[in-house]
């Protein structure tokens, strides 16, 4: 049995590595590429060769598809949207890492709300966010923002609002009160006028470890504990694999060699890159950091802009971040809220 053979009745998706069935689904949708995408979480051969058969794949099926590692596609039904991608996809790459695609029906498109949402986007990341936010795959919680005024801010009367896996950045002159809106958000401060949701309930109502916080200040933190310890601050009791999750968390940020030295003892680029670590491990389903990049080299700005891009497309937390890095500022598909501005917010 191959891709290139019959599906059977009732599969509508089949995935082989080699000449190996590894995978098939009965369900509908994107649902069978989804379920793909948990499966491969644990398997770990290390060469793969994998191709598909699919019942129908439009725009969506085929950008899950290339995520997914998946070299060699044949669909029963193709739409033109999709092989229109598949082409613009191969143009720039050699020979032996094109997309391979057979099909057997190409129509003008899948009568779906997926294939209309995707038709005129062109970036990988930006339309495999928009699928899982559709399929409400995304990890982070919504943030509602409603006429909020507070003395420290220069604009009154803010209001936005974020869905689940929403990534917004907060932007503004020194003493906008940029600082001041991210702790209303969290909790920290009280906020004078005006509402504040997060996942529906007021921010001092939060279950533990759902908001992960990364204060601009962290030279001043002073905690007498490892670096271990500190990030085992973010894990609830209770969970399994802490120490694995500590060391991925670490590796992340390229910050494993720091494992066993006390945090005190750390410069503050280090101690910025230990709480991204503790954040990280948390799984905070909002997390929120003001100047992530403060103190940090062109290396290691470079690694927490790429820490970013990925956890927008991967685990796909609701994020809110303070910054002046251009880089940052920079990123596509944020959303921009100013302090300059009557505090509008821009897509």
């Amino acid at each position: 049995m191959t891709y290139l053979d019959d599906l059977p009745d009732g599969i509508s998706l089949q995935v082989f590595d080699g000449d190996e069935l590894i995978f098939s689904s009965q369900e509908k949708w994107l649902q069978p590429l989804f379920d793909f995408e948990n499966f491969l979480k644990s398997y770990d051969r290390k060469e793969k060769d994998f191709s598909s058969h699919d019942s129908a794949i439009g725009k969506a099926a085929a950008v899950l598809s290339i995520r997914l590692g998946i070299k060699k596609i044949n669909a029963e039904i193709l739409s033109c949207n999709a092989k229109n991608f598949i082409d613009d996809y191969n143009k720039n790459l050699p020979d032996e890492k094109k997309i391979v695609l057979n099909y057997k029906n190409l129509v003008p498109k899948l009568m779906c709300a997926t294939e209309n949402q995707l038709e005129h986007l062109d970036d990988i990341d930006e339309m495999y966010f928009l699928l899982r936010q559709r399929a409400k795959l995304v990890q982070g919680v919504s943030v509602k923002v409603e006429n909020l005024s507070h003395e420290y801010i220069a604009k009154k009367n803010i209001s936005f609002e974020l869905n689940p896996g929403g990534h917004l950045m907060i932007v503004g002159k020194n003493g906008a009160g940029k600082t001041t809106l991210l702790k209303l958000i969290c909790g920290l401060l009280k906020n004078q006028d005006g509402s504040i949701l997060i996942d529906g309930k007021n921010p001092a109502h939060l279950e533990k470890f759902l908001l992960g916080y990364i204060p601009q200040a962290v030279d001043s933190i002073k905690y007498d504990l490892s670096v271990e310890e500190v990030i085992s601050i973010g894990i609830g009791a209770g969970v399994k694999n802490k120490r694995e999750i500590i060391k991925k968390s670490l590796e992340r940020t390229s910050s494993l060699h720091l494992l066993k030295r006390n945090f005190s003892s750390l410069s503050g680029g280090e101690k910025q890159k230990i709480n991204l670590s503790r954040c990280l491990a948390q799984n905070a389903k909002l997390l929120m950091l003001d100047e992530p990049t403060a103190n940090l080299d062109a290396a290691n700005k470079k690694m927490v802009v790429d820490i970013l891009r990925s956890l927008t497309v991967s685990e796909i937390p609701t994020i809110i971040v303070v910054t002046h890095d251009s880089e940052l500022v920079n990123l596509r598909g944020w959303e921009k809220l100013s302090l300059d501005k009557n505090g509008e917010m821009d897509g």
